[in-house]
């Protein structure tokens, strides 16, 4: 073999080193995007959330209250919240309470007791049971739950048994029962009536 034959030889054998790694390298970055990319919705469609509602419990279909009227026990009692966000005692005919927070939904009611007659009403509410939040997408077991108003996602994820192989676990989408989207990660916190969606990774 001749010496320009030799490194010809050598040449194209660097060549071929060189390409393969090229190709490796261009599967690990293709590998890299891959796992981290996934189906989550533009951002751009999503609201910052209001810090100053979010905190607050407000009330709404399905929830369940104790209220009590003080010298007055045939007025207290226990009450669902219905489908249209009222409820009704003796001697008022359906309170609005959505969007009330408790304090709020108690003078409303000592308003109206004020109306029929009973001098300076006093009235203490209790929630004895939120409305649950809904969780979707790559979850064990997806619905809705019971849960702690104001806990995080990473607790509303960990009751719904937790996620499924397929989920994108960086970010999630929280629809807020006022229609509201934002972006959450798992500190998040999730009150009664949110939506959480989980959505795919890829591979």
């Amino acid at each position: 073999m001749s010496m320009n034959q030799k490194l010809l030889g050598i040449g194209s054998k660097t060549g071929h080193f060189r390409t393969l790694a090229a190709i490796c390298l261009a599967i690990v970055i293709t590998t890299s995007v891959s796992c981290s990319s996934s189906n989550f919705p533009e951002q751009d469609t999503f609201q910052a959330p209001v810090l100053n509602k979010d905190t607050m419990y407000t009330l709404g279909p399905g929830d369940s209250l104790r209220i009590r009227v003080y010298d007055h026990e045939d007025l207290s009692g226990s009450y669902n919240v219905d489908d249209t966000g009222r409820i009704s005692l003796p001697l008022i005919l359906g309170v609005n309470t959505r969007g009330l927070t408790i304090p709020e939904l108690e003078l409303e009611i000592a308003d109206e007791l004020a109306k029929n007659f009973i001098a300076n009403p006093k009235v203490s509410i209790d929630l004895v049971k939120a409305r649950p939040y809904c969780i979707l997408g790559e979850i064990r077991n997806p619905g809705c739950f019971s849960g702690i108003h104001g806990m995080n996602t990473a607790q509303a994820i960990a009751l719904a048994g937790g996620y499924t192989y397929r989920a994108f676990k960086e970010k999630f989408v929280v629809t807020r029962e006022d229609g509201r989207k934002i972006v959450a990660t798992t500190a998040t916190p999730i009150f009664a009536g949110d939506t959480i969606e989980i959505f795919e990774r890829y591979y």
